[in-house]
């Protein structure tokens, strides 16, 4: 088995998107260093890494931003990982067989794969972890598990069991997992997802009740039993997560012996820390590679980044209702000169999308409108919408002028000065943008919820290997009072359901597939739910004497091989 960590995401943390806070080929050695492969590994010290927001909860069934992710992907491992360089599923903690009809998938888990206490890791705990999704109030991902077999009915408490998985009475280690049709994003999606420990969790997946759910649960924030290559140990909110070496891993314990996530007001302190030597790993913006490839101390790595960072806009919000107009949507995207922001906002370190699927995603579409800065163009829709420029320079219709919030992440210094460079370029348009900055922490929950409050967001989604964008863009993923959801900008368009499930199946070739999503993304392309903005290249620096790092698109963190690094006394 080729051994890679790739992508330590939440829910379907191979195959889905998550809400990142943050905004190829590594850089040059560090002068003095000695390539890695003529060093012998040593065991010992600690990493300390900068985030400018703390997680949410360290679970990965109901949490659904990148923070979370970060240090839950750390506790529990999947039971299958991809290539962080092709983005190719690879066993993990088991191995699988597929069914003639593509319907049913057999598992049998890794014989050492164990619990940090010592008890195995079962089939009975990934069916944990299915019903814990499924349960959840919280989660907007309860779709990946949509087409297993009674799933749906279990979820609706219409069954206290899911019917298709079934565990071998003979072998707690083995399973079955049988799917009501043809499901192509089945490996990266459902079985990306970690088990879950049914000894801790078990207790909130009680069959006989089907309200029961580990929202709340204590275990969730500290967790007692690992998988992963860490361990949990304690939890300062607000300022640090620390995870300890799980020496009971199955891969062998990792060399470090523990791993810190530390949370550090924005991007300019988290760069100075850097510098003293407070953070030792820390994903960069862009403003500060010049300066921190100068140190000797650091070394900076780059690589291409298959997720973007958008501006969203809300089409059934009730205060911008203009937004729900494609005309208004169409201009706001010629009306801003995006390859201006990638000059100056990003320092040219990304490149520019027109539509969900990144240029380094094989889904990736072709023939799409650029939406070139054309500030005529973008007038001239404004007025087929009813919009006249008053004296003041703003465009108003009904007596109203043009106007609306844009909130952003605050401490991402990259994503505050694009939204400084948006409302600017927007002014000169004659549109008057509110700008708001908000907590990571508390932006989130708004989106996922649908709060009415929000108007217009720039904000980033960190997306796996897996093609598909089900629980992005379907009808089904708008957010309603009853769960949440990550279509927050609430777009709803009929032949887009159907393309995405084509995406699904049956027909799994990667040719029919990748039809479905160039149709998918060119009304996407055409529709302008989101300006879509900018890739941005993923900027890690780390302490020089950090060794075995060895970054891939398909692993957003370059995290994928932790258990191997290493610290060069």
């Amino acid at each position: 088995m080729k051994s890679t960590r790739a992508m330590r995401m939440f829910v379907s943390v191979l195959g889905a998107a998550s809400l990142v806070a943050t905004a190829c080929a590594p850089s040059t050695t560090a002068p003095g260093a000695t390539p890695a492969q003529a060093e012998t590994p040593v065991a010992g010290g600690r990493v300390i890494e900068g985030t400018a927001s703390d997680a949410q909860r360290l679970n990965p069934a109901t949490s659904n931003d990148n923070v979370s992710s970060l240090v839950s992907g750390k506790i529990y491992d999947s039971l299958v990982n991809v290539d962080p360089k092709t983005g190719d599923p690879i066993p993990w903690l088991g191995k699988w067989t597929v069914s003639s009809d593509g319907l049913t998938y057999s598992w049998t888990i890794e014989a050492k794969a164990n619990w940090s206490d010592g008890k195995p890791i079962i089939a009975d705990d990934f069916l944990t972890r299915v019903k814990s999704q499924l349960r959840s109030k919280v989660t907007p991902n309860k779709s990946t598990f949509n087409d297993v077999v009674g799933a749906q009915d279990y979820q609706a408490g219409k069954a206290t069991s899911v019917s298709g998985i079934k565990i071998d009475p003979a072998d707690p280690k083995k399973f079955s997992v049988t799917f009501t049709k043809v499901f192509c994003p089945a490996l990266l999606s459902v079985f990306g997802s970690a088990p879950l420990p049914t000894h801790i969790f078990g207790k909130y997946t009680v069959d006989s009740d089907v309200t029961k759910n580990l929202d709340d649960a204590p275990e969730i924030n500290a967790p007692p039993v690992a998988s992963g290559p860490f361990k949990f140990k304690e939890w300062r909110k607000g300022d640090q997560i620390i995870l300890s070496r799980n020496d009971t891993y199955f891969l062998g314990a990792p060399l470090l012996d523990e791993y810190v996530l530390k949370v550090v007001a924005d991007s300019t302190v988290g760069a100075a820390q850097l510098k003293t030597g407070e953070l030792t790993v820390y994903s960069i913006q862009p403003g500060d590679v010049a300066d921190l490839s100068k140190q000797d101390s650091l070394k900076v790595y780059r690589w291409q980044n298959p997720g973007y960072t958008y501006i969203g806009w809300r089409q059934q919000s009730p205060t911008a209702t203009f937004l729900n107009d494609k005309r208004v949507r169409q201009a706001l995207a010629y009306g801003i000169n995006m390859k201006d922001v990638l000059q100056a906002v990003y320092f040219g370190e990304g490149t520019q999308v027109f539509s969900h699927h990144a240029p380094v995603s094989w889904a990736a579409a072709t023939g799409l409108n650029p939406y070139a800065y054309d500030k005529a163009k973008a007038e001239s829709l404004l007025k087929d919408a009813g919009y006249a420029k008053g004296a003041d320079g703003f465009f108003a219709k009904d007596g109203k002028t043009l106007g609306f919030t844009i909130v952003t992440n605050q401490g991402n210094k990259t994503r505050e000065t694009f939204l400084q460079a948006a409302a600017e370029q927007y002014k000169q348009l004659g549109v008057k943008i509110n700008p708001k900055l908000e907590a990571f922490e508390a932006l989130v929950p708004k989106l996922t919820g649908g709060s009415p409050e929000i108007e217009s967001v720039i904000i980033g989604w960190q997306i796996g290997a897996e093609a598909d964008a089900y629980t992005l863009w379907h009808s089904s993923a708008i957010p309603t009072p009853e769960k949440g959801g990550n279509n927050f900008v609430f777009f709803k368009n009929a032949r887009v359901d159907q393309l995405l499930d084509i995406g699904r199946g049956p027909d799994c070739s990667k040719d029919a597939r990748k039809k479905a999503y160039q149709e998918f993304n060119q009304i996407l392309n055409e529709e302008q739910p989101y300006n879509f903005g900018i890739s941005n290249n993923v900027l890690l620096a780390t302490a020089a004497n950090i060794r075995g790092i060895d970054p891939g698109s398909f692993s957003p963190t370059g995290e994928w091989n932790i258990h191997k690094w290493w610290i060069k006394k």
